[in-house]
């Protein structure tokens, strides 16, 4: 495996290479079997909240939410296109937010449904592009809380997690990102006894965020003396691979009856959720 140790240099490198980016960071420590993944996704919030135009609390939501997938977008194969889909239903609203494991994430918040129960949806695809989809009830109001409650049932693996969007006085976007810790099977107890007690001492991540600490400063502080070693870096991105072609197809699943009722009053138009992009379709271009 490729690795770099986290010195002097590679903290550099860091901050000179992803100085404008939104990157996560994936280090282990020499001997101990832990994971741990940390998240700078600053324009990636701000790029969802000026597409969807999203008001201060709206950003917060749909920015956790964000970073709730690319968390768990951490379990695919490094670097490959597999997904992994999560959406959460509640009677007043819906999110929605999608990440592959190369580091590409987009989402938005929908209507709720008042009669629906309160779940939380994943769905992961697997190797061979096979599905694996895990509902669990909503347990807390805190997006958080759901989060490590879906890893103790759904993965069992022992996880610790924060995340934070911080916004400027006008309602944008001035920090955003999370970090996961997951002690695997084999670290020594005292280890964990010492991950558990400094992660209990943190302060929640957003203000963290708000002293500017980047991925391998924060990592630095928490595992510094555990000679830890980057394994993994990915760019991340908001990125919607929407167009044409997928957006026409879509209207197959209308029966044509229905657009002809559609057509009668002007093109069809197909709007993407999750970049409101719009498409527009008349009888020619649907070879009508």
């Amino acid at each position: 495996m490729l690795y770099r140790d986290l010195d002097q240099q590679t903290k550099e490198d860091l901050r000179n290479y992803f100085e404008e980016r939104d990157y996560a960071v994936i280090a282990v420590p020499k001997e101990e079997p832990i994971r741990v993944y940390v998240i700078k996704a600053d324009r990636v919030v701000e790029t969802a909240r000026r597409v969807h135009q999203l008001d201060p609390g709206s950003t917060i939501l749909l920015g956790e939410w964000l970073l709730s997938a690319l968390i768990l977008s951490s379990l695919l194969k490094h670097g490959s296109p597999q997904k992994v889909l999560l959406k959460l239903s509640t009677p007043e609203y819906s999110l929605v937010a999608e990440a592959d494991g190369m580091g590409r994430v987009r989402g938005f918040i929908g209507k709720g449904d008042p009669e629906g129960e309160e779940t939380i949806t994943v769905v992961k695809e697997l190797r061979m592009g096979t599905p694996y989809t895990s509902i669990i009830p909503v347990v807390s109001k805190s997006i958080r809380e759901n989060l490590l409650y879906y890893f103790e049932q759904s993965e069992q693996i022992k996880t610790a997690l924060d995340l934070g969007v911080v916004l400027k006085e006008d309602g944008s976007v001035k920090h955003a990102g999370a970090y996961m810790i997951q002690t695997m099977g084999g670290t020594s107890p005292k280890v964990e006894e010492l991950l558990l007690k400094r992660v209990r001492e943190l302060p929640p991540y957003s203000q963290i965020l708000s002293l500017g600490k980047r991925p391998e400063e924060f990592l630095e502080e928490l595992i510094g003396d555990m000679k830890p070693r980057i394994v993994g870096l990915k760019e991340i991105e908001y990125y919607c691979p929407c167009n044409e072609e997928i957006a026409k197809a879509s209207l197959s699943l209308l029966s044509m009856e229905e657009i002809e009722e559609i057509l009668a009053e002007g093109p069809a138009e197909v709007v993407c959720n999750f970049c409101g992009r719009v498409y527009r379709f008349d009888r020619e271009s649907l070879s009508m």
